[in-house]
Formats: structure tokens, sequence, C-alpha cells
């Protein structure tokens, strides 16, 4: 080392020293301060590379949710993690991550609670629920923990108005997040922005292209795409799923007797009784004209010929088109196949249950049919 340099040292190590003595601190502490503040820095940077990236390298939303609730928690130190969104047609906010939520349909109005008030409000900060005066209201705030023992809200923004909520939760057994940790996840409230409305976005543009504009279903081109998913998925796990085929009896006579404008309604109504049926892990699909698919995971073809039957039995008392005075009923025909039994490609599937669903419509019509080979013995319920 050069004598210049440890000069440096020496008069820096000095500085160093004055300015301790003037704080009145020992340099052990001052020593910590500044390894905990480097590591902080260290832990910030980390988590603009990872969003860095989320937001340049991925357009899955669940995959910048999950890095999002993944980098941000471990920043703070708590694993739990939500965030919510506000439907812009009704404006309730509903859970997007995590998943289980998501699936519940766990929803509430703007205002309500601590989320709903910082959503309401634009403005994030950290809330302690059993603080006298808190806005906790457990039938919203302890959706995704019970009891928890603080809440730090950061509300996402586009173009001025708030999009959606990022919040961190800490239970009985955690230290309670603070004003420090507030001040740590605000200097990302842009980038989560950004990240978050992008994936948004493409996820729009790609539901474009896969959903079917009169019912909202998925349309046909998304059938291949989910069958080769399930496909992959049920041949892993070994399990069974099966495909259900419909076509409307008599739906030329709805259109020639009211209209085609009442037929297409018939169409709509027709997609909302079905999502009405099925599960929420199940998949229902507008295939063309007045034909519908159903997706059915991990489902036995005696499972399916059940829940079939019975969807059948609650159409033949529904009544479409109220609406419009014109309370008109509507029976369908249905096939099924099933996974691995009927094929092991999504053309065999799709061609199987298409066969059955036309042995029903060449016999009585509203009925319900599975594939067997041979073809000519088809077995399900068409009885009346």
């Amino acid at each position: 080392m050069s004598d210049k340099r440890k000069k440096q040292l020496k008069r820096g190590d000095g500085e160093s020293s004055s300015l301790l003595a003037e704080l009145g601190l020992p340099p052990q502490v001052q020593e910590n301060e500044i390894i905990q503040e480097l590591r902080q820095t260290v832990e910030k940077l980390k988590v603009f590379d990872s969003l860095g990236k989320a937001i340049t390298s991925s357009l899955d939303l669940k995959e910048v949710l999950r890095i999002l609730s993944e980098k941000l928690g471990a920043l703070v130190h708590t694993r739990h993690v939500a965030l919510l969104m506000v439907n812009s047609e009704t404006s309730d906010i509903y859970f997007e991550y995590p998943t289980e939520l998501k699936d519940k349909l766990c929803s509430f109005p703007l205002g309500q609670g601590i989320l709903g008030r910082s959503i309401e409000r634009g403005r994030g900060g950290v809330f302690y629920p059993t603080q006298e005066g808190s806005l906790f209201d457990p039938t919203v705030d302890a959706l995704y923990l019970e009891n928890p023992s603080s809440i730090m809200t950061l509300p996402i923004m586009s173009r001025g108005s708030v999009m959606g909520l990022i919040a961190f939760f800490t239970g009985p057994e955690q230290k309670p997040l603070d004003e420090s940790s507030y001040r740590l996840v605000e200097t990302f409230s842009d980038y989560l922005s950004i990240a978050v409305e992008n994936a948004r976005n493409f996820q729009k543009v790609r539901e474009l292209t896969v959903t079917d504009d009169l019912t909202k279903l998925y349309n046909s081109r998304y059938l291949h795409l989910v069958l080769e998913r399930e496909l992959a998925r049920s041949e892993r796990y070994s399990e069974n799923f099966s495909l259900v085929f419909i076509d409307l009896d008599n739906f030329k006579m709805v259109n020639d007797q009211n209209g085609h404008m009442a037929g297409s309604l018939l169409l709509k109504e027709f997609g909302d009784y079905l999502v009405q049926c099925i599960r929420t892990s199940d998949i229902a699909i507008r295939y063309g004209g007045d034909e519908f698919v159903l997706l059915l995971p991990r489902t036995t073809k005696v499972e399916a010929t059940t829940f079939v039957t019975r969807c059948r039995d609650v159409l033949r008392e529904h009544t479409f088109l109220k609406s419009r005075n014109l309370s008109i009923r509507c029976t369908a025909s249905f096939g099924i196949s099933t996974f691995p039994e009927d094929g092991r490609t999504t053309d065999l599937l799709i061609s199987a249950a298409d066969k059955a669903m036309y042995m029903v419509k060449r016999g009585s019509k509203d009925g319900v049919m599975a594939y067997t080979k041979p073809e000519t013995l088809i077995k399900g319920d068409t009885s009346h």
C-alpha cells in the first residue's frame, strides 16, 4: 500500500473518530448502523433488479405477482402478502393474489375496512387493528390472515387513479410492521404500478384473442390450448379429465320465430347458465354457433355423466329471455369423452365427444351420452 494511501486512511480514521466523539457514540455502534444500512441498500437493489426483470421479461400476471409478493415480503420480513384489484365495472375490490382467495371470489365494496379505505383514499400506511379507532373490519381485513397484528397497505396507481393495492400482514407472533417498513416499500410504488399494469394489459389483449365476444366464455381457439395443457397435466399425474360437447336443440326455431337478436341473447344467457353449473376448476367454451364445450379436470366418465345429467335436468326447468318477455325453454344434446380411455390426443378426445353428442342429436335429443368403443356402444341417459 502506498504511503499516500496510508495517510488518507489515517486521516479518514481520525475524521471518523472525531465525528463519533462529537456524537458521543462508541465506534462499534456506528459501524453496526453502517453495516445495517448497507445491507438494507443491497436488499433494495436486489428487489429493484427482480422488479426490473418482472417488468421486462415476464408479462404473465401470476408470475409478476409471485415475484412481487416474494421479494417485497422478504424485504419487510413477512410472507403474508396480498394483491387486491379494483373491478372497473362494479368498483368492488377483489383478491388477485393469493390464488386461493381469488378462486373463492372474495370481494367487498370500496371503502370497507382498512383495505377498502386505503384504496378509496389512494393512500397507504401502517395500521394496527387493536388500536382504538382502528378502521379494522374482520369481514374484510381478516380474509387473508386471521387476527393480524399489523397491516401495511401500498396503493397501485395508474394515471392518477387507484388500480389496486398491495397489502402486507403480520401475525400475532410476528414483529409488527412500522413506518420504516412503509418507507422501504414505498420506494417501489412506481415500479410496482408499471409491472402490474403491463401484465394486466397483456392479459387483456390475450383474453381478447381467446374470448367469445357474445358470451364472454372462452372461444374455440382457446380449446386446443387448454386441452394440450390439461392433457399434459393429467398424463403426468395419471388423472382423468372429461370433455363435454353440447349442442342446443332446435335453436334455428328460436331464430326463425323470435329473430336473430333474440337468438343471440339466448346464446349469451345459455353461457351464463353453464358458468352457474360448473365448478371454478372447470372451463366453459363457446365452440361456435350454438355449440359449447365443457372441460372437467380430474373427472372420470361416471362422474362426468352424473354431473352433466344433473345440468341437463336443471336446463329443462330453466327459462330464458325473461327480459324480453319471451320465457323460452331450451334443451340440449350432450356428448362426453374421457382421457385416457377415449384417446390420448386432443383430436381424438374432441372427435369422441363430438360423435357421442351427435348420437344424441340423431336420436331423441335432450339427452346425455358418453363415448365408448366401438362407437355403436354409446351409453348414457336419453330419457325424458
